[in-house]
């Protein structure tokens, strides 16, 4: 299982890499074209997705094997991703 999380985290890095690259190419160059906003706006929000599973991946990877680290780190990482999606929910249940 292991195996499987590093390369799924490897390409997931590569990933983002290429994201942050296209952005500061744009920001530094100045290249815009109409609709260019709405791009980069999508590659900010998967960005910010593939951050969180690559940090789930990488923690997953950590805790391959240890039973009860495992589960605590699944809630720790359920309440994360919970909060900042979707923070409504929070609020309703406290």
């Amino acid at each position: 299982m292991k195996k499987l999380y590093s390369l799924l985290g490897s390409i997931l890095g590569f990933i983002i890499i290429l994201i942050f690259g296209l952005k500061n190419i744009q920001a530094l160059t100045g290249f815009s074209f109409e609709g260019m906003q709405d791009i980069l706006g999508y590659f900010n929000l998967v960005q910010q997705y593939l951050i969180y599973a690559l940090a789930g991946l990488a923690g997953m990877e950590f805790v391959a094997g240890k039973r009860i680290i495992r589960f605590v780190f699944f809630l720790i990482l359920a309440f994360v991703v919970i909060s900042t999606f979707f923070p409504d929910v929070l609020s309703t249940v406290m």
